[in-house]
């Protein structure tokens, strides 16, 4: 009898171990012990910048520009200096210009830190990219900046399969949260950051040099011997279209529409933006096979989806690769979806002008 009774006592031990862990996030909530600004220390660099996301939101005071939020696409997509130097000419002072971007996809993380950048500074404009994903799930490291009694507002209206699969992300987040309290997050300075993949296997330079953008100087299908490319394009600044009634008939819808759980924080960061008088700008972020496409891809009218003022921004693939050799144009590129320094460059000087003009028509309140 004596194993049959160890292992009912084993059952019920674990049972309870199971019930403080899941209760866990919930009370600590209730304690106040977790403070916002120690969710960025606790995520290694190899999953993105966040020592330097965790300056731009919780160090430095003064207020925003221009801030390009989102995932690779847009990270890799703009080169943030350029843009903050045209707007620095344009205003006869240092402008404040920036990225926060991280890898993979979803409306989720892209609001949590939107959310955490806009209650702590203000934001002229807000620049960012569709974050659609095929799966409608959490992002794949929500277990790392979503904790329970923080933003819980934006979990009314989620679906319950949502509101779940978060809460076990929390649970699985808590222990390495909780360590802060025994020990201090070491603060990593971004301009000395220790080096990992981003420098090595994508030959990235330092976050900080290129305000948070990654300029990745990496070849087509991820080979290393990658050469600058300035290519012979006939497009211009006047080919970038900015959405309204004269201009929709240069753009195509094509869906599939933003399933629950995303449209919810997709939403959720349009209100948000409209709450605090900051401008929200979608971009369009070129992909090699558009390259014939003679109107810009969109999948879905975000004004009409979100149900709040945006803007959509973009050029079509024809104008945008107008005169460059096919067979150069791979040079743009590390990947079909995802451009290198060389497309970085000339994205970023056709589309630049067009954002500067819906800066300078944004709300000047601040």
């Amino acid at each position: 009898m004596a194993p049959a009774f160890s292992s009912s006592r084993q059952a019920a031990a674990f049972a309870l171990l199971l019930a403080v862990l899941l209760a866990l996030p919930a009370l600590v909530a209730r304690t106040g012990w977790l403070k916002r600004r120690d969710v960025y220390p606790t995520i290694p660099t190899k999953y993105g910048p966040f020592s330097w996301i965790q300056r731009q939101i919780f160090i430095e005071t003064n207020d925003v520009d221009i801030a390009f939020l989102g995932s690779s696409h847009i990270w890799n997509g703009v080169d943030t200096p350029f843009v903050q130097k045209q707007l620095s000419e344009r205003l006869g002072r240092e402008a404040a210009v920036f990225t926060l971007g991280w890898p993979w996809p979803g409306y989720d993380a892209m609001y949590v830190i939107a959310a955490d950048l806009l209650e702590h500074r203000r934001v002229r404009m807000l620049v960012i990219y569709d974050e659609h994903r095929s799966a409608d799930t959490p992002h794949l490291h929500s277990s790392r900046w979503f904790r329970i009694g923080e933003n819980t507002a934006v979990l009314a209206g989620l679906p319950f399969t949502g509101q779940a699969a978060l809460y076990g992300g929390a649970v699985l987040g808590m222990p390495r949260h909780l360590l802060s309290l025994v020990r201090s997050n070491r603060l990593e300075d971004p301009a000395h950051c220790p080096t990992s993949s981003w420098n090595t296997f994508y030959r990235a330079p330092n976050f900080a040099e290129q305000l948070g953008a990654l300029r990745a100087r990496i070849a087509f299908n991820y080979l290393p011997d990658f050469s600058p490319y300035q290519p012979p394009s006939a497009a211009t600044p006047a080919d970038v279209v900015v959405y309204s009634a004269d201009t929709r008939g240069a753009f195509t819808f094509t869906g599939p529409p933003t399933p629950p759980y995303q449209r919810h924080f997709a939403r959720k960061l349009a209100q948000l933006c409209r709450e605090h008088g900051t401008r929200l700008v979608v971009l369009h972020l070129p992909e090699l096979h558009e390259r014939k496409q003679a109107t810009i891809p969109e999948r879905e009218l975000w004004p009409e989806v979100w149900s709040a003022p945006v803007d959509i921004v973009g050029i079509p693939g024809a104008k945008l690769f107008a005169g460059i050799p096919a067979a150069d144009l791979p040079k743009l590129f590390y990947d079909p979806v995802h451009m290198n320094q060389n497309g970085q460059e000339l994205f970023t000087r056709l589309i630049t002008p067009a954002l500067l003009k819906l800066y300078d028509a944004s709300p000047k309140s601040f």
